[in-house]
């Protein structure tokens, strides 16, 4: 075999050996970036992964946007945490939450956290959504309807039944990815977060209160309680705001 020939005998093997090579490593790369977004996805949706991936400075990523935010929180969970073993309590609070989280994704809402057993989750954000509060305010009325299932999953283990209250408000808003390349997060910030969270707090078991500005952003197919809006004063908000107590969307009623 002349010289010329083994050279290029040798250059081919070293293509196919390259070529082996960058099929390996694809192969890795896929698969890593399969189960990263597999272990991420667990913590946050699509969305934000996408904007926590294309973030380079988290200093730069904020915009005011308007956006309907939504705060959920069981009743009596303090006492329920208490009086029940924490191995069951940690399961019945984690059936309750799948439950929710299915609903919530389906309607495009993007959990930014869980406090405890309470759920916060902004609509309109980091993908705009002209429809923004009515997907809110339909997909807590798809929520509070499933508590019935969600109670019959409680009684069939042995467990409590549980209620929820949801608050909604709609404005403008600070969002965008904060903290650092070691730890960063998506977050909505400014006062009508907490009056989101302020409007909540006023929510018995089983009600969804919003504000005005829900409500009209909402549409027509919202249906509230007779007798008009309730007056709140909310802590930290001058002066008094009106909510509205949500009771079915269209002809679908809240039990």
């Amino acid at each position: 075999m002349s010289d010329k020939m083994e050279s290029q005998n040798a250059n081919e093997r070293r293509i196919a050996e390259l070529e082996q090579e960058v099929e390996r490593l694809t192969h890795t790369i896929e698969a890593n970036e399969r189960a990263y977004r597999l272990t991420l996805g667990r913590y946050v949706t699509t969305e934000v992964m996408e904007q926590l991936a294309s973030s380079t400075d988290a200093t730069v990523s904020g915009e005011r946007r308007e956006v309907t935010m939504m705060f959920t929180d069981l009743r009596n969970s303090t006492e329920l945490s208490e009086a029940m073993e924490p191995e069951a309590y940690i399961r019945l609070l984690n059936h309750y939450l799948k439950e929710m989280i299915f609903i919530l994704n389906g309607w495009k809402g993007n959990i930014l956290e869980f406090a405890g057993d309470s759920i916060v989750c902004v609509f309109g954000a980091p993908q705009r959504n002209p429809d923004a509060a009515e997907s809110a305010v339909y997909s807590a009325v798809a929520m509070q309807r499933r508590m019935a299932k969600v109670n019959e999953w409680n009684l069939a283990e042995g467990y409590p039944a549980i209620q929820m209250g949801v608050g909604i408000h709609t404005g403008e808003a600070i969002v965008g990815c904060i903290g650092s390349h070691a730890r960063m997060k998506y977050d909505v910030i400014g006062r009508n977060m907490n009056l989101a969270s302020r409007v909540e707090g006023f929510t018995k078991g089983g009600q969804i209160l919003v504000t005005d500005e829900t409500l009209l952003a909402a549409g027509d197919d919202v249906v509230v309680r007779e007798g008009g809006p309730m007056l709140v004063r909310p802590k930290g908000v001058q002066g008094q705001v009106r909510v509205h107590e949500v009771v079915g969307i269209g002809s679908l009623r809240i039990p």
